[in-house]
């Protein structure tokens, strides 16, 4: 998706639900357990990872200047353990493009914002209704004997800038929530520093999630009208939390925000998922640019069935049905061959050259890790031009735990995997998991893709597979028949079909050419393509 000619607005995402940059107004103060104090006011920390640079200098530039032009902004009040930049970057759309503010209460959580570029960490730094410091509340570390949390066998990260009386008081447990590291920090006001950041023409998406202490915040927004700046918001409402204000206060806020402000969108980061996940990644379709008044904004559009057969991710006429598992070809010894690229570039391009190379141009379907693509785009992309792309997955997991996880991170996977193809201007229809059970199934079925687990792999999947005695004690001269007669005889059992190699065992580089001197020269298989093999 294109963004270069887009009139964008901020984007600012404040607060992951477990950690809490946030307070609320001086008003209620008598009920609360926490309070903010002007005095000796410190300038709020920021540790900044903009494209690898540190310092205030980018940070300046990138707020002050009025020559960049309209910009992307996710503001993540609240950081947690990064999940909410993680999961933005792998599945929001265009998330790569966006400059992303992290605040976070609890110092000992900034080392996992650290991979992160094009990022700002402010930590220890809360968020508020106004400037000034206040106790941050944070969770003990882990030991074994440490008890449940909120009668939960968890280790959530950060903490709270409110706890009840019985919290307080208990300094060596920190009560139910365990939140016995207690430090003074900077708060900031939110309301203001939106303001003071960015601008009306920016993307603005913002994110409270902060046990409670989103009411002050929104409260202080709306006297001050900084939902103009917002184009998005993402959080969740805590009416249960400890913050010194009645329900039905807390509801007129809310009332008021959804009214005066913003719709809320539930966001779940550490749950992999967005109230308008499906929405903005839609089974079998396509988000398309709108242009609204003066910016460009994501939307779905109901249109001819000619147009959706346009937009949609993987075409209409792709042969194959989405979510079925492909192994053999249609017709008589039909003989499809892929190559699995795993994530050693070296490896890869000495079988991926060698095929090039070969005296007759061979159909062949490359399936790799989206995270290889990103590592090496010139070389996948040079792929491309001469072999149909398909996608192994995100990256490799470790054998029997991908299709154990929940669907949302297999979802999350699926898509992120997808996107960063489309970023290379790949389109890929065919997947080839490492495994395929129920829920991955379903996912790729969601997703239109051909799932492809060739009949014949080599090495060999299944028995008899290569051992010392069997293979690996002869010389390289001594092993190229040993394979090939491996993969002649399963090709005879059955019939032709799909046949898998892996760039990863080195042999395959060293059998490739005579494999395919037999196949071409001394057997009766047809060589095809996977969209003929599907056909």
């Amino acid at each position: 998706m294109t963004t270069g000619t887009r009139s964008i607005k901020f984007l600012a995402i404040c607060g992951l639900s477990f950690t809490i940059g946030v307070i609320l107004t001086s008003i209620h103060r008598d009920f609360t357990y926490n309070t903010i104090t002007q005095e000796n006011k410190p300038r709020p920390v920021v540790s900044t990872s903009y494209f690898g640079s540190h310092g205030d200098k980018q940070h300046d530039d990138d707020h002050k200047s009025t020559d960049i032009g309209p910009r992307k902004i996710l503001l993540d009040c609240g950081g947690n353990m990064a999940s909410t930049v993680e999961l933005f970057r792998e599945t929001y759309p265009d998330g790569k493009e966006f400059i992303i503010h992290s605040f976070e209460i609890d110092e000992r959580l900034a080392p996992y914002f650290s991979p992160y570029e094009k990022h700002y960490l402010h930590c220890p730094v809360g968020v508020a209704s106004e400037d000034g410091n206040m106790t941050a509340f944070t969770e003990s570390a882990w030991a074994p004997d440490k008890g449940k949390n909120n009668r939960r066998d968890m280790q959530w990260g950060g903490g709270t800038l409110y706890v009840d009386k019985n919290e307080l008081k208990d300094t060596d447990t920190g009560g139910r929530r365990k939140l016995s590291h207690r430090k003074q920090i900077p708060v900031v006001d939110l309301s203001k520093w939106i303001q003071e950041n960015t601008r009306k023409e920016d993307y603005v998406i913002f994110k409270l999630d902060v046990e409670g202490a989103e009411f002050g915040i929104l409260e202080k927004m709306l006297k001050d009208g900084t939902f103009a700046w917002i184009d998005k918001y993402y959080g969740e409402y805590h009416k249960s939390q400890p913050v010194g204000i009645s329900h039905s206060a807390m509801s007129l806020i809310i009332k008021n925000v959804q009214t005066k402000g913003r719709k809320m969108f539930d966001w779940g980061a550490e749950r992999r998922n967005y109230a308008d996940f499906a929405t903005i990644h839609p089974k079998q379709a396509s988000l398309i640019i709108c242009n609204t008044t003066d910016r460009l904004n994501y939307c779905l559009v109901t249109c001819s069935l000619k147009l959706i057969n346009d937009l949609l991710l993987i075409p209409d006429s792709t042969p194959g049905e989405e979510g079925q598992i492909y192994n053999k070809c249609n017709g008589d010894k039909n003989l499809a061959i892929t190559v699995n690229v795993g994530m050693t570039k070296k490896q890869a391009v000495r079988v991926l050259t060698t095929l090039k190379s070969y005296k007759i141009k061979i159909p062949v379907t490359v399936f790799v890790f989206s995270e290889f693509a990103e590592e090496w785009p010139e070389l996948v992309q040079a792929w491309a031009k001469d072999y149909t792309i398909g996608l192994r997955g995100n990256h490799p997991y470790p054998a029997g735990h991908f299709e154990k996880m929940s669907p949302n991170w297999i979802r999350e996977a699926v898509i992120s995997s997808e996107m960063r193809l489309h970023e290379l201007d790949i389109k890929p229809v065919f997947y080839a998991p490492d495994e395929d059970g129920g829920s991955v199934k379903e996912q790729l079925k969601n997703r239109g893709f051909r799932i492809i687990q060739p009949a014949i792999n080599f090495p060999p999947k299944l028995e008899p597979l290569l051992t010392v005695e069997n293979y690996y004690r002869f010389r390289d001269v001594e092993r190229v028949p040993k394979a090939l007669r491996m993969i002649s005889e399963k090709l005879k059992t059955s019939d032709g079909g799909i046949l898998g190699l892996d760039t990863d065992l080195p042999d395959t580089y060293m059998n490739l050419v005579f494999l395919l001197d037999y196949l071409v020269e001394n057997s009766d298989y047809h060589l095809v393509s996977l969209n003929q093999c599907l056909d």
